[in-house]
């Protein structure tokens, strides 16, 4: 897998390096003490130290206000393009309800694969929501990658009569190459991906469908929300789904690069993703990377908010930790990948603020003690222009979740969280983030460890 370092050579060098920083440091710390209390007289010192200080300091100031401006920005440019997205939505929907009886129906061949591996307790209810699609499935697939559980035993026992759902076994070899098999193995022309936990509503796949009328388009992401909200964790994961999907994804819609078809809930034109090489099994963000693939082909992705499905989210911090450690790691090595085919791509968009946009995030992730610190700094030397850039701050980030609330019309009580959500959360995502990209540079194999399922989605 990329970043792995089976000879432990990278770490070694980059240890030897930081072994060097920390020696120079403590030489430099000490000669500062001891010039500090007379015991050496090297005047010089006192001059390189209060020249660091002051460096330090504005480095850190001016890394405030350039990340206030840049997190308005990208709000800004975000919920004009969401806003214009829906707005094009909108007369389309129109066009469609009225012209209708004159247009021809598409209809064509779907098939569903769902990937499993120990699901026995969310299996059986996630075939029987996919049942009960409004649409008329040619199939669904469930590829048992290995499972050691009742997994298998369940789907024999309560779909034997069922000849739509068919069960395929396998030996364990990880979620990529259960897809592929999937879609080597479908009759559809169409396929929906979905994890075992996720649950979809019976319209769901018919509105991932529609948009395969435009023959330009190669994947449809949907909109993914919490089926098992019931602690605060899950309340912090439920805002950022929000936000998330309906201004990111409907403004990097209507921009031409959405960089991430959830695998949850997504549907793929087969042809396209036959000719792609399907699933690659070098990262563990396979979605992100065939999505990359892609926008680089030239093809279109598309955002349907009415394809909703619910999916149970990580119960506890353990859980969660190991859920984003893994995105994270993943989409790190997505990125690296493809360095090179991004900066040649075509796609500017793609080049020039979804993947910027994607490397910020990560940026925030990694610094976010800083701005609190400064925050906190502010208030306590009465610095005004720092208090007030980082309320600034503070204020873009909880009007940006608000706006997203409004337009999926989502109930405003969870937001009620959103000043500890910013707080919590996002240390959680910073330690995610740092513990990636640690991983990523000792070089460590890091595995897809399955998540410890509790059947508490409650979506009806």
């Amino acid at each position: 897998m990329i970043f792995e370092d089976t000879t432990g050579q990278r770490w070694l060098k980059i240890k030897i390096f930081l072994s060097m920083a920390l020696f120079t440091f403590l030489i430099a710390l000490s000669l500062y003490g001891l010039n500090h209390f007379k015991i050496i007289h090297l005047p010089l010192i006192n001059v390189i130290t209060t020249n660091f200080v002051t460096v330090i300091k504005k480095i850190f100031i001016y890394y405030l206000f350039i990340t206030i401006i840049l997190s308005f920005l990208r709000m800004l440019i975000i919920i004009f393009f969401c806003f214009r997205q829906q707005r094009r939505k909108k007369i389309l929907q129109e066009y469609y309800a009225i012209n209708k009886p004159y247009l021809k129906l598409f209809r064509p061949r779907v098939s569903v694969i769902v990937p499993v591996y120990n699901e026995e307790v969310i299996i059986r209810r996630t075939i029987k929501a996919l049942l009960k699609s409004d649409y008329p499935l040619t199939e669904i697939l469930v590829i048992d990658d290995g499972s050691k559980d009742r997994t298998a035993y369940i789907i024999k026992k309560y779909f034997f009569h069922t000849p739509k759902v068919k069960l395929v076994q396998k030996e364990n070899g990880g979620k990529a190459s259960a897809l592929n098999l999937g879609f080597q193995k479908a009759l559809g022309d169409i396929i929906i991906t979905s994890d075992a936990d996720t649950i979809f509503t019976p319209t769901a796949i018919s509105e991932l469908v529609k948009n395969f009328s435009d023959s330009r388009v190669a994947a449809v992401t949907g909109n993914c929300k919490i089926g098992n909200m019931h602690n605060q964790l899950l309340i912090w994961q439920h805002i950022e789904f929000v936000t998330t999907q309906n201004l990111d994804k409907r403004a990097f819609e209507e921009l031409d690069c959405i960089t991430v078809v959830s695998g949850s809930n997504s549907a793929w034109r087969k042809s396209v993703i036959e000719q792609l090489g399907y699933f690659h099994h070098d990262t563990l963000a396979e979605d992100t990377e065939l999505t990359i693939r892609i926008l680089n082909a030239g093809h279109k992705i598309m955002y349907d908010d009415r394809a909703i499905s619910y999916e149970e989210s990580p119960e506890t911090i353990k859980e969660f930790v190991k859920q984003r450690y893994r995105w994270s790691y993943g989409i790190l090595q997505a990125a690296w990948k493809h360095k090179k085919s991004i900066h040649i791509s075509r796609n500017k968009p793609l080049k020039y603020f979804a993947i910027p946009s994607l490397l910020f995030s990560y940026l925030l992730f990694l610094t976010a003690p800083i701005i609190d610190i400064l925050f906190i700094l502010a208030i306590l030397t009465g610095s005004t222009s720092i208090y007030l850039f980082a309320l600034l701050f503070y204020f873009t980030d909880t009007l940006n979740s608000f706006i997203a609330f409004k337009i999926e019309k989502e109930k405003m009580k969870p937001l009620l969280w959103i000043f500890l959500q910013r707080f919590g959360y996002r240390y959680l995502l910073g330690y995610v983030t740092w513990k990636a990209l640690i991983a990523a540079i000792r070089g460590n194999h890091v595995r897809w460890d399955p998540l410890k399922r509790t059947g508490n989605n409650n979506y009806k």
